[in-house]
């Protein structure tokens, strides 16, 4: 459900990532198959990888955790009422994601690492970001 939420949240400011001069990447954690799968349920207006070796959360410093807590029920219920609903799971359930912007050469210049299931950046925060990065005041 958060993956779904997230990615919708998001794509609903590609124009306006692309107007700063960035784009929106999403890496999953799934098979190929898997991102065919959910790519053919939500078509997404920008490009999505996987890693099933998770190989790239790892070296991004993206957290594991097992469980969910309090804090990501409460988050779950928000994304319900908002339309977003859990489907059949797939890749690993306990890896948790976050979000990156990143400029060439490969600079992490913000970074938000998901503390729990459901703990995703705001997109307005990753814009502020992203407009202090070019130089452009919100």
């Amino acid at each position: 459900m958060f993956c779904r939420e997230q990615v919708a949240r998001f794509g609903a400011h590609r124009d306006e990532v692309a107007s700063l001069g960035g784009s929106i990447v999403a890496i999953g954690n799934g098979t190929p198959a898997m991102a065919q799968g959910f790519l053919r349920q939500f078509p997404l207006p920008f490009r999505v990888f996987t890693d099933p070796s998770r190989q790239v959360y790892a070296l991004a410093g993206m957290r594991r955790t097992f469980g969910l807590g309090l804090r990501s029920l409460v988050a779950g219920r928000q994304a319900m009422k908002e339309g977003h609903r859990q489907g059949k799971t797939q890749g690993d359930p306990w890896q948790q994601g976050g979000v990156l912007i990143v400029v060439p050469p490969g600079e992490v210049v913000f970074e938000h690492v998901d503390q729990f299931a459901g703990d995703s950046a705001a997109p307005d925060e990753v814009l502020t970001a992203l407009r202090a990065v070019v130089g452009q005041a919100p």
